[in-house]
């Protein structure tokens, strides 16, 4: 009998922790419920409100170094509170819920399971500690401007003159929505947030605009690192007898216009060296690949046995081409920081010269004046030929015997 009872509290210790044998578990926590319910008015929590999923929940989040960093509570008054209960997660303010408030909860994408299926969506409470949620709203889409891609997860902030700070993250497009802001006058601020901390440091790249709260206003934020310093030169590069590659240190006001005014090259004699054509970089490259493309085009359309020959897009490319298409796109050019120069006559190699730039504007407006040398390279020694070495392998001739 002792026998029997050591037994079966063996087999009842055992039976702790996963089951064995059936299908592996794959799916991400599912949400079954909040408190409060979403879309309720006139609701106060009563100190937390509470995401209930279907199976205990990883302290430890994909993404994210803890769980306070997926959650978002807007408007804010701090960083969140955030307390893990096995298989919820119960959130409130730093200090306490507002009267009149219209409030969204969101938890980000990243929460997983203790077999680490990841949860891809945001889940949301939307409630109001009053008798109105206002169907108001501030969308758009960060964009790195610098880079001219959408910036994902960006942190962006609507901040009233009394402080007050709704807060959104931009999705994987750099989308966001800030919504349910109660009517008013807004700093609308959009940063890259580099080192996930929430907050704006000094080298992140950002930019703020004023809008008025009434109804649904959209607007988009161009990021960009703010420097009250004009572009300098980093670089010159010859990359022929002809032409320069002058690169700055900073973007280049994409309102400018480069004009071969803003630089001269000087020889080591001090002599001036013309500069025919000042263009920045991408637009230059953007002429040479359509100049190539219609040489190209043109030569096909005369052989319409290389026409037919020309390969179906495959379902990869098709796949990219659709992701790119829903994209959204930078209604403002991209900055350059580098400019193409072109002289004549030629360059000589192995020469010195010096480049000077002044009137360059950077995003801000500053200008400054700046020089760079360089020793134009000498064209490689080619190297001898089976040929060359069998004439350096004979004797030289003798002279005739008169």
């Amino acid at each position: 009998m002792r026998r029997l009872l050591i037994l079966a509290a063996a087999l009842g210790c055992a039976s702790q922790g996963f089951p064995p044998g059936g299908p592996e578990d794959k799916a991400a926590p599912a949400l079954l419920s909040t408190s409060p319910d979403s879309g309720l008015v006139n609701t106060r929590p009563s100190k937390w409100a509470v995401f209930k999923f279907d199976e205990v929940i990883s302290e430890r989040p994909q993404g994210a170094a803890t769980l306070d960093m997926l959650v978002l509570i807007s408007p804010r008054d701090g960083a969140p509170r955030v307390d893990w209960r096995r298989s919820s997660i119960a959130v409130r303010p730093r200090r306490d819920w507002k009267s009149n408030t219209a409030y969204t909860i969101t938890i980000l994408p990243g929460i997983s399971d203790l077999r680490n299926n990841v949860r891809r969506e945001r889940s949301t409470i939307i409630f109001g500690t009053g008798a109105v949620i206002p169907a108001t709203s501030i969308s758009g889409v960060v964009f790195n401007w610098v880079e001219g891609r959408p910036a994902v997860a960006a942190i962006v902030e609507a901040i009233a003159a009394d402080s007050t700070t709704y807060v959104a993250v931009a999705d994987s497009t750099g989308r966001f929505a800030l919504l349910h802001v109660t009517p008013g006058v807004y700093r609308l601020r959009g940063f890259l947030d580099a080192n996930s901390n929430r907050a704006l440091d000094e080298r992140e790249a950002w930019d703020s605009s004023t809008v008025t709260v009434s109804d649904s206003v959209r607007s988009d934020i161009y990021a960009f690192q703010h420097d009250t310093v004009g572009p300098r030169i980093s670089t010159v590069d010859a990359r022929d007898s002809l032409t320069l590659r002058v690169t700055f240190d900073k973007p280049i006001d994409s309102r400018q216009t480069i004009d071969i005014a803003m630089f001269s090259l000087k020889g080591a004699d001090s002599l001036a060296v013309p500069i025919v054509l000042a263009r920045p970089a991408l637009e230059y490259e953007r002429a040479r690949a359509d100049s190539a493309a219609a040489l190209d085009s043109a030569a096909r359309a005369r052989d319409p046995i290389s026409r037919a020959r020309q390969p179906l897009p495959g379902a990869r490319q098709a796949a990219a081409d659709s992701v790119a298409a829903n994209l959204p796109k930078l209604t403002r050019p991209v900055p350059t920081s580098e400019v193409i120069l072109q002289v004549f006559p030629p360059l000589r190699a192995g020469a010195f010269y010096r480049l000077t730039a002044q009137g360059v504007r950077g995003l801000l407006g500053a200008t400054q004046t700046s020089e760079r040398s360089l020793t134009v390279p000498k064209a490689p020694v080619a190297p001898p030929t089976p040929a060359d070495s069998l004439r350096q392998a004979q004797p030289p001739a003798r002279p005739p015997i008169l």
